[in-house]
């Protein structure tokens, strides 16, 4: 393996773009309806696979139709599913507007069954592990576990939190900020970052990450959507424009910069390739409906 990825995976519903959300009692007659395999750890892992790196996912499906479709689904090439038995598959409608913006109603299923007695460590394997949504799973207090044995075993460490700080607790970012002395790469936006530090008012991108670092990682990428992304290092800052196509669909485009920035940092890249290759990656995926 080169990469493991642990964490969520279900199946998502996307719509195509609509202008409003109907009134209630009201029906609005959409024209497409997309339906596909997702959760943030599970789209890395596809995006890594297809990328052309060994990738292993562990994670929890329900043994029913909507777990077989998915299994079926992520059965492509350099893709090893460690998959255990849950109760439902979880399920994800993303509802996504003429403004690009998207909104998410998301039943966890068997995500929120995933613990740590679902893991064999002896399956992580390879130069990194990535954990995503860990808000939707079960491993949240035992991720801190995870990642130690990670770095016992000279695997690097990934992480993407993938859930809207809005429905942070203080808990919950206390647990946030000590996983954060364990991992060597974060994923977040810049509603995660300012919500992580306590920085609410920051606007500078600079701010805040600079904050992040000294919480522990060694690389902070942060995801700014339709404004590029932001890579720093102790001693490195980079900047990068984003790519600009015609947006389709921005579902799971920041699990793609995730998994191609993994590719490029196990490449070897400078920061600035790795953030400009990232970037482009994420923004071909907007182009069209999640496949």
């Amino acid at each position: 393996m080169d990469v493991t990825s642990i964490g969520d995976i279900n199946v998502d519903i996307i719509t195509s773009n609509i202008q409003d959300f109907p009134e209630r009692d009201a029906q609005e007659i959409i024209d497409e309806i997309h339906i596909s395999s997702g959760g943030c750890a599970a789209n890395f892992a596809k995006a890594s696979a297809r990328l052309g790196l060994k990738t292993r996912f562990i994670g929890k499906l329900g043994k029913d139709i909507l777990g077989d479709f998915v299994r079926k689904e992520l059965g492509i090439e350099n893709l090893d599913l460690k998959i255990s038995t849950g109760t439902k598959t979880g399920v994800t409608i993303a509802i996504t507007f003429l403004d690009h913006s998207r909104s998410f109603l998301t039943y966890p299923g068997s995500n929120s069954e995933l613990t740590i007695e679902d893991i064999d460590f002896d399956l992580i394997q390879g130069g990194y592990v990535h954990i995503a949504s860990f808000f939707l799973q079960g491993l949240r207090n035992d991720t801190k576990r995870i990642l130690d044995y990670a770095h016992e075993n000279g695997i690097l460490t990934s992480f993407d939190t993938g859930f809207d700080p809005s429905g942070w607790s203080k808990k919950d970012v206390t647990l946030v900020r000590k996983i954060l002395s364990d991992v060597d790469i974060f994923f977040p936006n810049l509603d995660e970052a300012r919500a992580i530090t306590g920085c609410d008012d920051c606007d500078e991108k600079e701010d805040v990450c600079e904050q992040l670092l000294l919480m522990g990682p060694e690389i902070i990428a942060l995801k700014m959507g339709s404004k590029g992304s932001y890579i720093c290092t102790e001693d490195e800052r980079v900047s990068i424009p984003p790519t600009k196509l015609d947006v389709i669909d921005t579902t799971g485009a920041g699990d793609v910069f995730d998994a191609s920035f993994i590719f490029g940092h196990s490449k070897g890249w400078d920061l600035k390739k790795i953030g400009r290759f990232s970037n482009t990656a994420a923004a071909i995926s907007t182009t069209g409906f999640k496949t």
